[in-house]
């Protein structure tokens, strides 16, 4: 009896520090009962006593129970996705994201989802495949412990989770010029992020142009970072747009690096030279 109850305190005192330090990932449904044809907020929560700055792994729930219809991350304690977490048609939601400089604490959110409930029943929701990584310069892994969740979805109406409004736009943001053997073939490349604390970023959308807006109303089409430059001579404006899902827009812009293209600089030269020689013929003597 006294060799098992030694055995249980070294077990006890073995894990004990696991228990006490491991981070926690948790899921929160808002709300948890929901009647069909109704929306729920799933949204995913860490603590962590010990400072983690890499977070990846999937999302699942039952694709005949619901639907996904958008994904926010605009109070997202991640400031980089790798893999922005959205919406595919697998019943899966998979993420990877850091944090420069780590976080440790409670209730980090790292992003949500929103759901329309299909049939009435019980949809357990859970994250697998997932890898946290400490702060700590060598990407050491965090034990993590997950919560999963349950939701109930009945016949009959429910409460139901609304949106708050959003009338802020995505706050300013940077764009950064690259090129890189490894990216691109080493052509011309912009990096960027918004980040919009209300409804999140939706998309971004772009416009290269060599005229003012005032004067040309420049043509958008949709995007993601990194950025392919289509003027590689860059003497083109190229504008970034995000915006998020509240339909608020925040525009940056990345100025033209140079005012013409080579051919064109001869052209200008060729016309330079034409006018001087004019101008000096015209102005010789006994002419």
């Amino acid at each position: 009896m006294k060799k098992i109850f030694y055995a249980l305190i070294a077990i006890f005192t073995f894990s004990f520090p696991a228990f006490v330090f491991a981070a926690t990932l948790s899921i929160r449904v808002q709300p948890s009962v929901v009647g069909v044809g109704q929306t729920l907020q799933v949204t995913i929560f860490l603590n962590s006593v010990t400072p983690v700055n890499a977070f990846s792994g999937t999302l699942r729930f039952p694709t005949d129970t619901l639907t996904p219809t958008a994904v926010s991350d605009g109070n997202s304690i991640v400031s980089a996705w790798i893999t922005h977490p959205t919406i595919g048609g697998t019943g899966d939601i998979t993420f990877a994201g850091v944090t420069p400089g780590g976080f440790s604490g409670k209730g980090g959110a790292l992003f949500s989802a929103l759901f329309k409930t299909t049939a009435a029943t019980y949809a357990h929701i859970m994250l697998t495949d997932v890898r946290v990584l400490r702060n700590d310069g060598k990407g050491t892994s965090e034990p993590v412990t997950l919560i999963p969740a349950d939701v109930t979805v009945t016949s009959a109406s429910q409460a139901t989770f609304t949106e708050p409004s959003d009338t802020a736009p995505p706050e300013p943001f940077t764009l950064y010029l690259g090129n890189s053997p490894q990216l691109f073939n080493g052509r011309y490349y912009l990096v960027f992020a918004a980040v919009d604390k209300g409804s999140g970023v939706d998309h971004y959308e772009v416009a290269e142009t060599r005229w003012p807006e005032w004067l040309i109303a420049p043509v958008w089409t949709r995007t993601d970072s990194p950025y392919l430059i289509r003027d590689q001579y860059l003497t083109s404006d190229v504008l970034i747009k995000a915006v998020d899902r509240a339909g608020n827009e925040r525009i940056s812009i990345f100025p033209r690096q140079n005012f013409l293209r080579a051919r064109e600089w001869l052209i200008a030269c060729g016309i330079l030279a034409l006018f001087v020689g004019v101008l000096w013929y015209r102005r010789r003597p006994g002419t």
